[in-house]
């Protein structure tokens, strides 16, 4: 439906000496003298230390992948409690993430997984947030799998919900808080380009996050949704000197900055 399309005239992806014996006065070959055998005392001494070894790669055993229920091998019930969810004939799964009364609901990319955002999750975590992470409901379309999330949230006795989305998941995040019976105390949205007439209509706290040379969600195309976020109660955008694009600022060299700008974003407008 063009009102969920991601409106990008850009979808380009991305990724070598021997010589003789001297003659003699009366040109004639003087015979090669003697070389005498070698000695113990002209014979060098090597030392074990002195003789290079090869260097050897030491054998990496990968992490053994979760044999009980878990999300993508990376997800356990280590981390939090597990729930399923169905429409569209599909079952899928997710996992509310530690504890108060404030909630994240994450949307991640189109080619994303819980896995990649777990960097992210963790430290939400770790600031006292309730984090919500489950796969996608690929029946549906991603708003409304961040809808009925957001919605789980609440009734699990969250007063306040952050939506939080890379990519289609930040324009799901979008399109999600005016959707919602009840108003989200905030939205981000990272690498994610959403139409600007929705954005437009966007009420609460707006976070846009981007790389500025991130070929998938141009610079130009994320400061038009801002621009259009006019109505927003507070909006903030953050570009970053970086081409990676939505979870993969995770684990580049702008991370600290993207968890820095994400936190202090929910930290202020949580109360």
């Amino acid at each position: 439906m063009g009102r969920h399309a991601l409106g990008l005239g850009v979808l380009a992806m991305l990724l070598t000496a021997c010589g003789g014996t001297a003659g003699s006065g009366s040109g004639e070959l003087a015979a090669s003298p003697a070389v005498p055998a070698p000695t113990s005392s002209t014979v060098p001494t090597v030392t074990s230390s002195a003789v290079a070894t090869p260097a050897t790669t030491p054998a990496t055993t990968p992490a053994p992948r979760p044999t009980g229920v878990n999300i993508d091998g990376c997800v356990t019930e280590k981390n939090g409690t597990f729930f399923t969810y169905k429409r569209g004939g599909t079952t899928t799964q997710g996992v509310i993430m530690g504890k108060g009364s404030v909630g994240v609901v994450v949307s991640y990319e189109r080619r994303g997984s819980v896995c990649d955002w777990l960097p992210l999750a963790d430290r939400m975590v770790d600031a006292g947030y309730r984090v919500l992470l489950a796969d996608r409901n690929n029946s549906a379309e991603p708003e409304e799998d961040t809808v009925a999330m957001a919605t789980r949230l609440r009734k699990a006795g969250v007063a306040k919900v952050f939506l939080v989305g890379g990519s289609v998941g930040g324009q799901a995040s979008v399109l999600a808080a005016g959707e919602l019976p009840f108003p989200v105390a905030g939205v981000i949205s990272i690498s994610g380009v959403a139409e600007p007439g929705d954005a437009a209509t966007l009420k609460a706290p707006f976070l846009q996050v981007d790389g500025d040379q991130d070929d998938i969600a141009p610079a130009d195309l994320v400061q038009a949704v801002y621009d259009a976020a006019t109505e927003s109660a507070d909006r903030q955008l953050v570009m970053l000197p970086s081409r990676e694009h939505a979870s993969a600022l995770f684990t580049g060299d702008q991370a600290p900055k993207v968890f820095r700008a994400v936190l202090t974003f929910l930290d202020k407008h949580r109360d």
